[in-house]
């Protein structure tokens, strides 16, 4: 399993992050894939559990602001 941020996992999936965060709230499909079965939520904070397998088939992201967002992430991830 592969943790994402929403910023991240819209990136991934090329769509913004609106319909991502849209999605989980509805229990909706985006971009076929079940967002909202994915979501993991720590108070505010959402992150998404991506199985590997479907990690794989995704776009590779741009890596022009990924600093901060893997900041936040560790220091979820320092919390778990």
């Amino acid at each position: 399993m592969q943790r994402l941020l929403r910023v991240e996992l819209a990136r991934h999936l090329n769509v913004p992050q609106a319909a991502v965060r849209r999605a989980t709230r509805r229990g909706e499909l985006c971009c076929g894939y079940p967002v909202a079965e994915w979501a993991l939520r720590r108070g505010r904070q959402v992150l998404y559990e991506v199985p590997d397998e479907v990690a794989a088939t995704l776009e590779a992201p741009r890596a022009g602001r990924l600093k901060r967002q893997s900041r936040v992430l560790r220091a979820f991830m320092r919390e778990s």
